[in-house]
């Protein structure tokens, strides 16, 4: 990847236009254009100010390619209710220049992570019997048993998926796709704890599941969600086999032990009969009355930070595999940043150019 395609990755992640960009860095519009297609050389001071504009170290703006991250649109699947051409634009930027510095690092460390397809899997699913059926097998054959995730992230990173979060873009929960022996979830910063374990299991649906046409693909992927975070055995186990009505203490109390949103819950009740279709009508327009459908009991808890990534960069580190600069340009930080998150301070005054 050369200079101009990483500002140009870099303006697309921030939602910027070329005319923006060359407003902040007092240039022509026509001018950053041929900086990104390659037909001009930023001097140096302009490199400065561009790192400062586009809130990322120099060195990341520098470094040298070892991977070209195409991924076509119709690769990715996107959890969202609508996003904006420009939102598609800037989500693809950030998933190229965030999985480019993620297999950068796999090959400086020489740690490669690759996601094993369980037994059984991919698998076509005609039904929401099957589905069931799927996510107890994913179960049986990861050894997870039948009682709560405590920590979805960490176990689909341990399992080789990489997963990343992106900023800054509100109507846009998560994205699937795969590059090369990779799958790839990334997600929106901000999910609630309970919001981002349903979206995780959701993605991971998308790549194990293949519906068939005549189904609905975002509900088989729900019900995959539901069932893997809390299988059936599980759900009757909580709530019995049949009920009239399920309180909102018991709901907070049942989010609080599986991870799971009380809204999910009451869907989870109704697709396993435990409610009947009027009560699960009945219980939605009661937590829409007492605004439970915008903000739940538990929703000030944050989902799960993935580590993988900047876990690979900290070892590398330690291990003199890379520098702090390197490490830096990997994380997207400061060099100072780096040596703070590391206990260290800064060895010297030397003053560093990146910003």
């Amino acid at each position: 990847m050369t200079i101009g395609e990483r500002i140009r990755i870099r303006r697309k992640c921030l939602g910027l236009s070329l005319r923006d960009l060359a407003q902040k860095i007092e240039r022509s519009h026509t001018t950053v254009d041929k900086y990104e297609k390659g037909l001009l050389v930023p001097d140096s001071g302009i490199m400065v100010r561009m790192s400062e504009v586009l809130e990322i170290p120099l060195s990341a703006l520098l470094r040298p390619s070892r991977h070209t991250c195409e991924i076509s649109g119709n690769q990715i699947s996107f959890r969202t209710k609508k996003i904006t051409g420009k939102e598609r634009i800037r989500i693809e930027a950030e998933m190229k220049d965030w999985l480019e510095r993620y297999l950068t690092i796999e090959e400086l460390s020489g740690i490669r992570r690759r996601f094993e397809m369980p037994d059984g899997f991919p698998r076509e699913v005609s039904s929401y019997d099957e589905v069931e059926m799927a996510a107890d097998d994913l179960r049986k054959a990861w050894d997870l048993g039948d009682h709560p995730i405590d920590n979805l992230t960490s176990l689909l990173e341990d399992k080789g998926l990489k997963i990343g979060i992106i900023r800054g873009i509100t109507k846009f929960d998560a994205l699937c796709t795969s590059y090369g022996d990779d799958l790839v979830i990334l997600m929106r910063t901000g999910l609630t704890y309970a919001r981002q374990r349903f979206t995780l299991a959701h993605e991971l649906g998308h790549c194990l599941l293949i519906a068939k046409d005549d189904m609905d693909h975002e509900k088989v992927m729900h019900r995959f969600a539901g069932a893997f975070l809390v299988p059936s055995r599980r759900a009757f186990f909580e709530l019995g086999d049949s009920r009239r009505h399920i309180s909102i203490h018991e709901l907070t109390l049942l989010k609080e032990k599986y991870g799971l949103s009380m809204s999910a819950w009451i869907y989870r009740a109704s697709d396993l009969k435990i409610l009947s279709a009027d009560t699960h009508t009945k219980m939605r327009k009661e937590f829409s009355v007492l605004g439970l459908n915008r903000k739940e009991p538990g929703d000030e808890k944050a989902g799960d930070d993935p580590v993988s990534l900047e876990s690979l960069v900290y070892r590398s580190l330690a291990e003199g595999m890379i520098s702090i600069s390197k490490a830096a340009e990997l994380l997207n930080l400061n060099i100072a940043d780096v040596y703070s998150l590391n206990g260290e301070a800064l060895r010297d005054g030397t003053s560093l150019v990146c910003h």
